[in-house]
């Protein structure tokens, strides 16, 4: 029979070297096994028990993570990854959309478009230059310019034009003696002459008067003057060859042949002013002075009448290039 081991036996030295040196490998492997738990070493795998898989990080510098196929679990690289660069894309190179392709068509199906409609012809007449008047044929609203009166044609033309007026009443009233002040309103009217003097402050002609414009016009296109007292006298009665003079001034007409010879067949030509015969002989010359009551007189200190004014002004109209006979 085989005794039992004494409980109490002492080891011996070579017992005592053996478990010294077991210990010192035991606590050698724990030591390196938790120093490698940073380096991915799973000791609960050598174990049998399963570590959950934590997300790798990312690498710094690269788009994407490449992959490891075949890597040993829990062995570091040996060498850190090499940082791929970024390619730089140029503006210029992305590209660009086709904006001509891109646009909608917003043209609507041909079959919805309606037809055109006809052209139609102008039946509207076109303006015409009015024809110069006729005296048998006078174009007058007046009831007091009968179709055979000497000036009608010429009233019914200015009247028709807007350059002279009537009376409430439908009246022209064509031998009323004519004014100053209204021979001014008549000249505003027919002509568009540039302004070459500066206007007067008559004496006479108060701001609210109702010629003031057409005096200051007839003042400032130099077809009028003042009276050298520095008033106009738009109230008084203006004899006829002051009109023609007027006519003259404005229009800048100048005799071609000496006023004494232009003048020689008038009989009343002496009666004239001697410093007005130049201004009466052009306009003589330039048909502006109709002949009216006689060819042969020129009737210069007669009151002039309306009539008269619209005769003198519509042969200025013509000497102008405004009225085309």
């Amino acid at each position: 029979m085989t005794s039992s081991p004494d409980p109490r036996r002492r080891l011996t030295s070579d017992e005592l070297i053996a478990m010294f040196v077991a210990f010192l490998s035991i606590g050698g492997i724990f030591f390196w096994a938790i120093t490698q738990q940073e380096s991915g070493f799973d000791l609960g795998s050598l174990l049998g028990t399963p570590r959950p898989t934590a997300a790798p990080a990312p690498l710094p510098n690269a788009s994407v993570a490449p992959d490891a196929p075949n890597a040993t679990v829990g062995i570091a690289p040996a060498a850190p990854l090499p940082t791929l660069p970024i390619p730089q894309i140029q503006a210029t190179d992305a590209p660009r959309p086709n904006v001509q392709n891109c646009t909608p068509n917003l043209q609507p199906p041909a079959a919805n478009i309606p037809a055109p409609a006809p052209t139609l012809p102008n039946l509207v007449p076109s303006p015409t230059t009015p024809p110069a008047p006729e005296a048998a044929k006078p174009i007058t609203g007046f009831s007091d310019v009968p179709s055979d009166f000497w000036a009608g044609a010429y009233i019914g033309e200015l009247s028709r034009r807007g350059i002279i007026g009537g009376f409430q009443d439908r009246t022209f009233k064509p031998n009323e003696p004519l004014t100053r002040a209204q021979f001014a309103s008549f000249l505003g009217k027919a002509f568009g002459k540039p302004k070459q003097r500066q206007s007067i402050d008559f004496q006479d002609v108060s701001a609210d008067y109702w010629a003031k414009s057409s005096i200051d016009d007839a003042i400032e296109t130099g077809f009028m003057s003042g009276y050298s007292e520095g008033v106009f006298r738009p109230d008084q009665q203006i004899p006829l060859y002051q009109l023609q003079i007027a006519l003259a001034s404005g229009l800048k007409l100048l005799p071609q042949a000496p006023a004494s010879q232009t003048l020689a067949k008038f009989q009343d030509a002496g009666e004239l002013p001697k410093w007005s015969q130049e201004k009466v002989a052009a306009a003589v010359e330039s048909g502006i002075v109709t002949g009216y009551p006689s060819a042969e007189e020129l009737t210069p200190n007669r009151i002039a009448t309306r009539a008269d004014a619209a005769a003198l002004i519509y042969q200025a109209l013509v000497k102008d290039g405004r009225i085309t006979k």
